[in-house]
């Protein structure tokens, strides 16, 4: 009876320290729920048509090019599925920001039982994960939308660690297998990282059970099997929708270091060596957080920085495998944090260093530093020395949740975040270009041109801050227009995207502007040329046809700006809006019969655009 009563206890414990565990994480992150969807969110989520269909649920699964509205295609079908159901329940970003917050809530408390499964450390196991919690690190992968992959593939990873270690202590072979497969299906489908988590459990097996290791590799290895399987699968799956299982590290061309093309193996490597012991540090103690970290980029393995920062993580390393009472938990821990961190180490991204990729390596550290200080942490007593233990947990608890609301409340608006950068570094280019993006979007386009013109003038080869600095004077009334800046900035952007058809057409708008503003006939000529150029380089698009027309009309030429709308139409490209064009330039041309018929097709087509309902309403208006 006392045994039993002892285990009710036990089991009320453990649901009583998760409940808290969840609780924390959604105070220290409630305040995320207040913000907006800020840089990728737009074009993976907010702009993406095809999550708010749930007939793709399928698609998502083997079409990658769902992944994004723009051309970019990325295999994430666990993730894109995950924000599908979620804009079903609200489209609003409140909704998909709580969608985040109960992720991370449940990688806390899914990472405070895994503890205490493999420590058997309940308190220290609670205060750790109550600590990872209210961690500020987590800020960035749990506000911003997009992010969400980390935190799918944490609770993927960890599902499929609880099935195996369940297994390995008994459990049914069916329910261990089933377990850890899913979890290794979650963490796939969410982020590449997920096909690491096999080999994370094989090694859990050696170091988690009893007897000596060469006895426990062989059943460990076993279990690993079916979820080696399942990754075999989604190699090839992923092999067949996007024409490669793996990223290639060799053979990179090298170039310009701050994209990713640009940046050899060799450049990668000798640049984290500087940056990934500050990374160490942050997870440890949450100092210099930023959304654009400052990067210095290497070129030789042998510079003194370089070779100092890894000196110091491999002592790191070392120090987390030492031989000791707690060295296989520490083992288990480091090996994790390097497994999950590899591949941004290795792969030459973009951005080489973004706080949400962090997420995942803190998991790891978590359990190194559970490993490394049971014994400072406070016990169930009333002493002096252990009420001064709690008083530390207590007050790093409280100035974790304060840091984390505080730095959810930026997302509010993207403006603040990159106000706060810039109020550091006035010369980094993206934090003038998310400057400008976001201005652009809130309306203040004079604003956003000033902003990215300065992204531009600190970084003038990198084409996404030009081209957004072409929208934005674009975007400017006729009024306040400067269509010859417009213009030398499109040229610029041609110079640096000769095969883009989009840059042609941004070309061709700018020109449009010139001509419109200036009264510039050549300005208007040009524009159309520019825009039917598009048609040597793509495949056609009822836009250039537009674009063309409207440079035709500009020059007077009625007839001619019809002919290239007919042609689109004849080509099978007659969206609404061009057809709405085509009939005011019929009726522009007295045959109105034909521009009632081409708005009645339209309606057909569309029928309930206001578009087309205006128009016919002003078509049958008598005139004046």
């Amino acid at each position: 009876m006392n045994t039993a009563i002892a285990r009710a206890r036990l089991r009320r414990a453990v649901v009583a320290a998760a409940a808290l565990v969840f609780v924390l994480a959604w105070t220290a992150y409630g305040a995320a729920l207040a913000g907006d969807y800020v840089f990728d969110d737009f074009h993976s989520v907010a702009g993406n048509a095809a999550l708010r269909d749930l007939g793709n649920l399928g698609a998502f699964w083997t079409d990658p090019t769902l992944f994004s509205s723009g051309t970019g295609a990325m295999y994430r079908p666990a993730l894109l599925t995950s924000f599908a159901l979620n804009l079903a329940l609200d489209p609003g970003a409140w909704s998909l920001k709580a969608g985040n917050v109960l992720l991370h809530a449940t990688v806390a408390v899914l990472w405070f039982l895994w503890a205490w499964r493999l420590s058997r450390r309940l308190v220290a196991s609670a205060v750790f994960a109550g600590l990872f919690a209210v961690h500020p690190l987590a800020s960035e992968a749990v506000n911003l939308v997009s992010a969400r992959s980390e935190l799918l593939a944490m609770v993927g990873a960890l599902v499929a660690l609880h099935g195996h270690l369940a297994w390995s202590r008994g459990a049914h072979a069916v329910v261990g297998i089933g377990t850890s497969c899913v979890g290794v299906v979650i963490a796939c489908g969410a982020k590449e990282t997920g096909v690491v988590v096999p080999a994370l459990c094989a090694l859990q097996g050696v170091l988690a059970g009893h007897g000596s290791w060469r006895r426990r590799l062989l059943p460990s290895v076993a279990r690993a099997v079916p979820m080696a399987l399942v990754v075999v699968g989604y190699l090839l799956v992923r092999r067949s929708v996007l024409g490669e299982a793996t990223v290639q590290l060799l053979d990179r061309p090298g170039g310009d270091p701050l994209t990713g093309g640009g940046r050899t193996l060799l450049v990668q490597l000798a640049t984290m060596g500087t940056l990934l012991p500050g990374c160490l540090l942050q997870t440890i103690w949450p100092w210099r957080l930023s959304f654009d970290p400052q990067v210095v980029y290497r070129t030789s393995l042998v510079e003194p920085a370089v070779f100092a920062g890894w000196a110091a993580m491999a002592a790191a390393t070392v120090a987390a495998v030492w031989p000791g009472p707690t060295a296989r938990l520490r083992r288990l821990g480091a090996a994790f944090a390097w497994a999950v961190a590899l591949p941004w180490v290795l792969i030459p991204l973009n951005m080489p260093l973004a706080e949400h990729r962090l997420y995942g390596p803190l998991v790891g550290v978590g359990l190194v530093a559970l490993a490394a200080l049971p014994r400072t942490l406070p016990a169930w007593s009333s002493r002096l020395p252990q009420r001064v233990g709690w008083s530390v947990v207590a007050v790093l608890v409280v100035a974790g949740i304060g840091r984390s609301t505080m730095r959810s409340l930026q997302y509010r608006d993207e403006r603040l975040i990159w106000q706060q950068e810039l109020a550091v570094r006035q010369d980094s280019f993206r934090a003038w270009w998310g400057f400008g993006t976001s201005s652009l979007r809130a309306g203040d386009v004079a604003g956003a041109v000033d902003a990215l013109a300065k992204a531009n003038t600190l970084y003038p080869s990198y084409a996404p801050p030009l081209s957004d600095l072409v929208a934005a004077l674009l975007a400017l009334p006729d009024g306040s227009a400067q269509p010859e800046r417009a213009v030398a900035a499109a040229a610029a952007l041609r110079a640096l995207r000769h095969d883009d058809p989009w840059v042609r057409t941004q070309q061709a708008q700018a020109l449009l502007q010139q001509g419109r503003v200036r009264g510039d006939v050549a300005a208007f000529a040009a524009a159309e040329t520019a825009a039917l150029s598009c048609l040597a380089i793509a495949p056609p698009k009822a836009y250039v046809f537009r674009l063309a027309a409207a440079a035709r009309r500009g020059l007077g030429d009625a007839p001619g700006a019809l002919a290239h709308l007919d042609t689109s139409v004849a080509r099978g490209l007659a969206p609404v809006d061009l057809r709405i064009e085509r009939a005011a330039l019929l009726q522009h041309l007295g045959r109105g019969a034909e521009a009632r018929r081409e708005l009645l097709v339209a309606q057909q087509h569309a029928p309930g655009d206001l578009a087309v309902m205006q128009a016919l309403q002003s078509l049958a208006a008598p005139p004046r």
